[in-house]
């Protein structure tokens, strides 16, 4: 035979033999299971399996490792979706291989009908995605921004414990006033009222609270079922569209409102810099219209993830320290030792090891998101012998990787010096910032604003459980809210100056940062 006839005939052969090779290889990975799970039924799949109303996430999905294992399934009306339940297969997946699981789920509800596929939260991982976290690192990432930051988050440090003296029972509204006034500074040069309510403090915290209620997997009838979005509104069980049309409504004006301040300032030369004057600013045309809408929405994404995240982990600070008074007394011990008669700074951060510890043990006795925000898989994989089918919502739950009592020794405690040991217990950054490239670019100003005041008001302020008329403690109640984004539920404490010096020491600190005149007035004039 021929070389030409031998290649005649080689090539069609290696063709066939190729594509059956690649049916047999195809059909023994479509025939690989799915990661276990509870028997759906017909048509509708595991629908009467997802988490019941008012109960954590994180609680409902852990029950799948005692009866099916380390990792499990549930299937939707086709949707996939696949838990999480051990932490080396939770980085295997999702950073080892974030290549293909670094996608958002399309929630009809959250992401279509609100509008939150616009923000880096919730953007699909496009060049649109990219972009926003190159701006956000710009402001995030840098040393010289971080130290703008450390200014800022001093200043309002200072301000949050002269609000906590004037009014402790008003915690929970300082602590939004805190993390909200930071961000607005940053991302939009813009002041918020010294005292009481601010309109876009407020607008974040209620937009954030409802990021966090429409983003659950498997909550919202419409992301299971997607043709009721065509449904009409009065038919029953469609109020749902009324909701998301509110959500979007204040979405839109949480975005739009702040970006046409910055305009309007910049057209009137009175604008402060700030990340969004600067994006603006490098706009090259009038006309890039696109470029426009992701400095927009990069602006909206710092703003509310800044303005909740850390709302979240100083609510549980407090509840904590309030619960374990030894953690308390031993951090002021500390503090009063290395740091003195004044108030700590950023650039304490390194002289403060217990500080630091109490920083790492608030982040793992309650993650802010309990499961992650759901990642989505591009290409279907396999792990452990289960097929993850493209299109699955993978669910890791990080609340389990910080409390599994074979890693963590009594998790349910509140003990910062788990990590001081010879041996440290495991860092929960490992987890609870994210994934590979769904790591959060914001981590390190959360970190920097966590430790700013924590450490500042452990200083001045003792936290103590109220007492009743009859002498007795008592008890805040350890409960958690649903959610994305988790906060514990609303609680009382006592809080008072540790002494007469600790007192002056905070009403000295208005001297050194005096209170701005706000931009409150000036927003009010504002179209969006």
């Amino acid at each position: 035979m021929g070389l030409f006839s031998a290649m005649t005939f080689l090539v069609p052969f290696s063709i066939v033999v190729a594509y059956v090779l690649h049916r047999i290889v195809r059909r023994q990975k479509d025939e690989l299971p799915l990661p276990p799970g509870p028997k759906g039924l017909p048509l509708v799949g595991n629908v009467n399996d997802l988490p019941t109303a008012g109960m954590l996430e994180c609680h409902h999905w852990l029950k799948h490792r005692e009866l099916y294992g380390p990792i499990s399934s549930v299937t939707v009306l086709g949707q996939t979706f696949v838990i999480i339940n051990d932490a080396q297969i939770a980085l295997e997946l999702l950073r080892d291989r974030s290549a293909m699981h670094s996608a958002r789920p399309h929630m009809i509800f959250s992401s279509d009908m609100i509008g939150w596929k616009n923000t880096l939260a919730f953007s699909g991982y496009t060049d649109t995605f990219k972009l926003h976290r190159k701006n956000i690192a710009k402001v995030a990432g840098s040393s010289v921004s971080l130290s703008t930051f450390d200014r800022v988050q001093e200043e309002e440090a200072v301000h949050f414990l002269l609000n906590v003296l004037s009014s402790p029972e008003d915690l929970f509204a300082h602590i939004e006033k805190e993390a909200g006034t930071v961000i607005l500074k940053i991302t939009y040069g813009y002041t918020a009222e010294a005292h009481g309510k601010d309109p876009l403090v407020d607008m974040a915290v209620r937009t954030m609270h409802e990021f966090a209620d429409s983003t659950v997997p498997g909550k919202w009838p419409v992301d299971v079922m997607p043709f009721l979005r065509y449904a009409p509104e009065w038919l029953p069980g469609a109020g749902f569209k009324r909701t998301a049309r509110e959500m979007a409504a204040r979405l839109h004006q949480t975005t739009e409102q702040p970006y046409q301040f910055v305009k309007e300032q910049m057209r009137q030369n009175k604008a402060k810099t700030s990340f969004l004057s600067q994006a603006i600013e490098n706009i090259k045309s009038d006309s890039d219209t696109d470029m426009e809408s992701v400095h927009k929405w990069s602006a909206s994404s710092m703003f509310l993830g800044g303005a909740d995240t850390t709302v979240s982990s100083l609510m549980t600070f407090f509840l904590a320290i309030t619960l374990f008074p030894d953690v308390q007394k031993k951090a002021q011990e500390e503090l009063d030792r290395v740091i003195g008669n004044r108030l700590p700074v950023s650039a304490d951060r390194q002289s403060l090891p217990y500080i630091e510890a109490l920083v790492s043990e608030t982040h793992r006795w309650h993650p802010v998101a309990p499961m992650a925000l759901p990642h989505a898989s591009t290409k279907e994989d396999v792990i452990n012998g289960y097929r993850i089918p493209k299109g699955s919502l993978l669910l890791p739950n990080n609340w389990w990787f910080t409390h599994d009592p074979s890693v963590y020794e009594s998790p349910m405690d509140f003990n910062p010096d788990r990590f001081l040991k010879a041996e440290p217990e495991p860092d929960p950054r490992t987890w609870i910032f994210g994934y590979g490239r769904r790591v959060c670019p914001g981590r390190y100003v959360a970190e920097n604003a966590l430790f700013l005041t924590i450490a500042q008001s452990l200083t001045v302020f003792k936290f103590q459980k109220l007492v009743d008329e009859n002498g007795n403690d008592i008890e805040p109640e350890i409960k958690f809210e649903p959610g994305v984004v988790s906060h514990p539920v609303p609680y009382r404490i006592s809080i008072k100056p540790r002494s007469e010096k600790h007192e002056m020491l905070i009403r000295d600190g208005e001297k050194q940062y005096p209170w701005q005149e706000s931009d409150a007035k000036a927003l009010e004039s504002v179209r969006w």
